[in-house]
């Protein structure tokens, strides 16, 4: 691609437009699209080149929308020097352009609204066989009366003559005429400007050169162009190294045929954008009133983080010879479990006795012609190798990667084509993924592909044929050369996975004491248990993934397989017909801070009779227990006083009020008295008694808080 860029000259428009020869003009057939470039980020450059003689004019048609990519990429190149400016068609609005002209067409106008705007010109009216000339005086509508007894609108010329004024119904004139050559080139310059607009969907851009004699002039440009797209076909047979088939899907949406291009691929994604430049941009100006100083107007100026390789090689690899297109034909299907062919065809010989009473012989030979017929069927690395060559060559341009097709391609307009870029083997390691938050129950056959094609392999599907027949899909994310990645592709049924819920345990690590607050450190280890059963012939290597937990470190297995921005992933290898059990165990510090003051004081008993706590510790939260209880009891003996209090001044208030309904000199009043007055002496007492008491709190309290801001134990 680079190469073909050698040499391109961006066209500079800065120079005047010097007098030449006349341009003969030549249509786009005759620089005919010789390269496309694709790239991922859904843009194609495409590169035109021809040979013209002398001064020439190539004009190229676009679509409307293509027009301001042109406008942002278009590069050119004349070995003579001689590149003029680029022409288009404008895209300004057709209603400012016919304001320009003083006119206002539109698709609805009459001819009596046309005329008036011809006031005072000179026109020729011609009515069958009379012609009228003069000066347009305006034009009125008169009512004539119809049949019905209605009367009618009609549009009535007044026009000047030699002879004087005459009225002539619009509907008796056949012709109309301007006299005036400047107004007809201007009403047929508009009718050619509505013209323009009729067609949005196509746009001339014309390439200017000047000079002399023949050479090769060169155009290139980019176009918003589909993604082109991967899809690959990988064959795993025992005897045989993965087999990758790649194929690039390439999209010809534009209006031209590509017949014999040099195509290439990109695999990348360079920053592109659009931008307007082809609608004509107007400064908005204010409005400024006569006599008036206004102030001016505010402008605005506007993508495995760790891998133990150790681990990863203990995995068998699928190895064999690379198949190559030397050869032989492709083999049949195995049989079950490895039994030979003849077994296997005796096998399904048996099947016969059972269906229509066909004879155990012609059963026998219906399992034979079955089979070879399942024979050309089944899918090889042999086959993929003899029959698709890659077309393409792998190449780095700097942050991209380019496959550059080594045929010339010829695809028609609107045609889609599937390109082979990739036909090679590669390495790979046959595993099984369990991840329980996938899917609790199965585990998934995977193919662990490591990229030994030395290209970058894009993206895309991925259609899995093993030991001869499809297995599943796939799906693969952009791999550099030398990177692995794992592709799941179905069920694997022949290992069953139990897995326990999530245990939990804490462990106190210390307790101490700062300020007033209890700082206790824990380890909160959390443990699972799974358990894998093979039930195949053949050992199995499973990985395990396990989410990441925030804070939570890995303490067993010592290390994982593989770690990525969000699993752990373990290997385990499971023998045949045996199960193996896998424990991972992590863990993650907590911290937690007690307000001494205001713990629960049984939270503090607890502590203090904790023995991971030291001794100074234990003392201290002791001590701390006692004053919070000397503290708690004097509250209690102040609350049941001041209860007592109120009991007493309620029971006053009763007898008051029985008082005032007794005469004084009544025993039962005299009683009252006597009761008060014990009453009065008991409540002295209580109120000295809780001031007593209040001060005694307010002392513990003080000396509860004095010991807590001093304590410091570890």
């Amino acid at each position: 691609m680079t190469a073909r860029l050698n040499g391109l000259m961006p066209l500079a428009l800065g120079a005047a437009i010097c007098a030449a020869a006349p341009a003969h003009a030549q249509e786009a057939a005759s620089v005919p699209v010789r390269d496309v470039v694709l790239f991922s980020s859904g843009v194609g450059y495409f590169q035109r080149s021809g040979q013209i003689t002398g001064a020439a004019s190539i004009n190229l048609p676009f679509r409307a929308e293509q027009v301001n990519d042109i406008l942002k990429s278009l590069v050119l190149f004349d070995p003579a020097g001689n590149v003029r400016p680029v022409t288009y068609t404008t895209k300004d609005p057709v209603g400012r352009q016919l304001r320009g002209a003083g006119l206002a067409v539109n698709q609805s106008i009459s001819m009596g609204a046309l005329l008036r705007q011809f006031q005072g010109a000179r026109v020729r009216l011609e009515t069958g066989a009379q012609a009228v000339e003069g000066r347009i005086l305006s034009v009125s509508t008169k009512g004539l009366p119809v049949k019905d007894g209605g009367v009618v609108q009609v549009d009535v010329v007044n026009i000047l003559t030699d002879e004087g004024l005459q009225a002539i119904p619009l509907e008796q004139v056949s012709r109309v005429k301007l006299l005036d050559e400047r107004l007809d080139r201007e009403l047929r310059q508009s009718l050619e400007l509505l013209a323009t607009g009729l067609d949005d969907q196509r746009r001339n851009v014309e390439l200017h050169f000047t000079g002399a004699g023949a050479r090769e002039v060169r155009a290139g440009y980019l176009l918003e162009m589909p993604v082109w797209k991967t899809s690959y076909r990988l064959v795993l047979d025992k005897a045989q190294k993965p087999y990758l088939q790649g194929w690039a899907i390439v999209e010809n949406t534009t209006d031209e045929d590509w017949k014999d291009v040099r195509l290439s691929l990109v695999s990348g994604r360079p920053v592109s954008f659009l931008q307007d430049l082809y609608q004509p941009l107007y400064v908005p100006r204010p409005v400024v009133q006569a006599q008036v100083i206004g102030s001016p107007l505010p402008q605005t100026y506007g993508e495995a983080v760790e891998t133990d390789e150790a681990q990863i090689a203990r995995i068998p690899r699928i190895t064999g010879a690379a198949p190559t297109t030397a050869m032989r034909g492709p083999a049949g299907p195995p049989g079950p479990a490895g039994a030979p062919a003849d077994a296997m065809t005796r096998s399904r010989g048996g099947f016969g006795g059972g269906f229509g009473g066909t004879a155990g012989g012609e059963a026998a030979d219906f399992a034979k012609e079955a089979f070879g017929r399942r024979r050309d069927m089944a899918m090889s690395a042999e086959m993929l190798a003899k029959s698709v060559a890659s077309l393409a060559q792998g190449t780095e341009r700097g942050d991209l990667f380019e496959y550059a097709i080594q045929q010339p391609v010829t695809l028609a307009k609107q045609k889609a084509a599937m390109v082979p870029i990739v036909t090679t083997a590669v390495d790979g390691q046959r595993v099984s993924i369990y991840d329980p938050a996938s899917d609790a129950k199965h585990a998934l056959n995977a193919i662990r592909l490591k990229n030994t094609t030395g290209l970058h392999l894009s993206g895309g599907p991925v259609t899995i044929y093993r030991d001869g027949v499809y297995a599943g899909d796939s799906q693969i994310t952009n791999l550099q050369p030398d990177e692995d990645r794992l592709l799941s592709y179905a069920v694997d049924l022949d290992l069953v996975v139990d897995h326990d819920q999530p245990r939990f345990r804490q462990e106190t690590l210390s307790v101490s004491a700062k300020s007033g607050v209890l700082i206790l450190t824990r380890k909160q280890h959390q443990e699972r248990l799974y358990t894998l059963r093979n039930k195949s012939d053949e050992a199995k290597t499973v990985l395990v993934q396990q989410a990441q937990e925030a804070d939570f470190k890995l303490v067993e297995p010592a290390q994982p397989a593989e770690k990525t921005a969000e699993h752990y992933r373990f290997s385990v290898t499971v023998p045949a017909k045996q199960t193996a059990k896998l424990k991972v165990l992590v863990e993650r510090p907590l911290r937690e801070t007690v307000a001494l003051l205001d713990a629960d004081i049984n939270v503090l008993v607890s502590h203090a009779q904790n023995a991971q706590v030291s001794e100074k510790l234990r003392g201290a939260l002791k001590q701390l227990v006692e004053r919070r209880r000397k503290v708690t009891e004097l509250e209690a003996q102040r609350a049941a006083l001041e209860g007592e209090l109120k009991t007493i001044d309620a029971e006053q208030a009763r007898i008051r009020q029985n008082m005032a309904q007794l005469d004084r000199n009544s025993p039962l009043y005299q009683q009252y008295v006597k009761k008060l007055t014990e009453q009065e002496t008991r409540i002295e007492k209580l109120r000295e008694e809780i001031v007593r008491l209040r001060e005694a709190e307010a002392d513990a309290q003080k000396e509860l808080r004095a010991f807590v801001d001093t304590l410091t134990a570890e």
